[in-house]
C-alpha cells in the first residue's frame, strides 16, 4: 500500500472546521500536558485520543496538530513558519476523564494557543467542491460489511503490464470514503448518498505511470462501475491560515 493511504488512520471524516459547545462549567484545557521535541527520523507518527481524556501525539509536526485540533483537511491549512512541517513533537496530556473525543480537541485548541502561542485567522474561498451520490442504486456494487472491524483500504497494481490500480475498502462507511477522496484528491467531496453504515467494495482505477497516487487521476468512471457518481462544482469551502507561532520550551 502506498504510503499517503496510511495517513487516513489519523482523522476520518469530520465536519470543517468543528467545534463543540462546552457546557457551563466544562474545562477548556487539559488538566496535565507535556510537549516535548519527537524523533524526525522516526517513521512511527500518530494522534491518539483514548477514553478518559487522553490524548497522546507522538512524533507529529505543528501542522498535523493543528489539523486534528481543528479537523482539517491538509489543503485547508495554510501559512506559518516552514518548522511547522519540518519538527516533530511528542505531547502527552489528560484532560478530565468524562471528556469526549470533540472536548479533548478543544482542550488541544487551547494548548496549542498557549505553549506554541498560536495565532490564525479564517478565510472562506470558492474552491472546487464533489458530490458523491448514488448513480443508480439498483446497480450498486457495494456490499455490506462482513461483520464488525477496523476500516481498511488496500492499493495495488494490477492487469497486464500492470495497467490498472485494484482499489479495495472494507468495513468502510460512505463518509469514510468521502474523507479519503478529499485528502488524496486536494479538494473537499461532501457524502451525499444516504447510505448508513459500513460496506465492502472494490473497484479497477486506470493507473498512470507518471503519477503513483490513483485517486488524482479521473477517479469517476471507477466509482461510476460500482454504482456511484462524483461530480464536481464549485462552492464555499473553509480555510484557516496561520499568522504566528512559536516552538514551545521544553518541559
Amino acid at each position: 500500500m502506498y504510503l499517503y493511504a496510511a495517513a487516513v488512520a489519523l482523522v476520518l471524516a469530520a465536519p470543517l472546521l468543528s467545534q463543540s459547545t462546552p457546557k457551563p462549567g466544562e474545562p477548556l484545557v487539559f488538566e496535565v500536558a507535556s510537549v516535548k521535541p519527537g524523533d524526525p527520523s522516526s517513521l512511527y507518527r500518530r494522534i491518539v485520543i483514548s477514553p478518559g481524556g487522553r490524548l497522546n501525539a507522538e512524533n507529529v509536526s505543528l501542522r498535523k496538530l493543528v489539523e486534528e485540533a481543528y479537523q482539517l483537511k491538509p489543503f485547508q491549512l495554510s501559512g506559518g513558519p516552514r518548522w511547522m512541517d519540518s519538527e516533530v513533537f511528542s505531547v502527552t496530556a489528560k484532560g478530565d476523564e468524562s471528556a469526549n473525543t470533540e472536548r479533548i480537541r478543544l482542550m488541544l485548541q487551547s494548548l496549542l494557543a498557549e505553549r506554541f502561542q498560536l495565532t490564525f485567522h479564517r478565510e472562506t474561498r470558492e474552491q472546487t467542491v464533489s458530490l458523491l451520490t448514488v448513480k443508480d442504486k439498483a446497480k450498486l456494487k457495494i456490499q455490506p460489511a462482513k461483520g464488525p472491524g477496523r476500516f481498511g483500504l488496500n492499493v495495488r497494481t494490477s492487469g497486464r503490464g500492470a495497467a490498472s490500480n485494484h482499489i479495495g475498502f472494507r468495513n468502510a462507511s460512505m463518509a469514510q470514503l468521502a474523507d479519503v477522496l478529499t485528502r488524496e484528491m486536494g479538494h473537499m467531496v461532501e457524502d451525499q448518498t444516504n447510505l448508513t453504515g459500513e460496506f465492502d467494495f472494490e473497484f479497477e482505477a486506470t493507473r498512470n505511470e507518471a503519477e503513483p497516487n490513483p485517486f488524482v487521476v479521473p477517479i469517476a468512471p471507477a466509482l461510476s462501475e460500482v454504482g456511484l457518481k462524483l461530480e464536481s462544482r464549485k462552492g464555499p469551502v473553509d480555510f484557516i491560515v496561520v499568522d504566528h507561532a512559536e516552538k514551545p520550551s521544553q518541559n
